[in-house]
Order: structure tokens, then sequence, then C-alpha cells
């Protein structure tokens, strides 16, 4: 099971919306909107496909610039 700490960077007028979008999908929490535009969020995934999946999906939300990997455990359960 992956567990992954991420760094977004947005755009800072939308990162708000973004940080609710991004904490809307499945498996994933926001911790924190820091300063200029950057979102402190957990990836918790069945596997690493659906990681990636969910990596792929923060990318496409409007405002989202980057999605930035700062951790990454992973364990078999």
């Amino acid at each position: 099971m992956p567990i992954s700490g991420v760094l977004l960077t947005c755009n800072p007028q939308k990162c708000t919306a973004a940080a609710e979008a991004i904490s809307a999908l499945p498996g994933v929490e926001v911790h924190d909107i820091l300063s200029l535009g950057r979102i402190v969020a957990v990836i918790e995934a069945d596997d690493v496909e659906r990681e990636v999946e969910l990596v792929s999906r923060m990318h496409e939300i409007e405002g989202v610039n980057s999605v930035r990997l700062a951790y990454h455990n992973f364990e078999d359960l």
C-alpha cells in the first residue's frame, strides 16, 4: 500500500478551489494550504497504479501547476 506526501503548486487565486477538488479525490487528504499557492496533501492508495492515477487527476484540476513528490512509503500489508 503506497502512501505519499505531495506538494502542489497552483495559481494563488484558484488555490482554495483546487484544494477542495483535491480533497474530494478518494484516498487524498489535504493537510494545509500554504502561502504563494502551495498545497500539502497525502495520497493513500491500494497500489502504485491507483496512486499514479490520482496524481494524474490532480494535474488535471484547474489552477494546479505541478504535483511534486515529497515523501513515499510502500508497505506490503
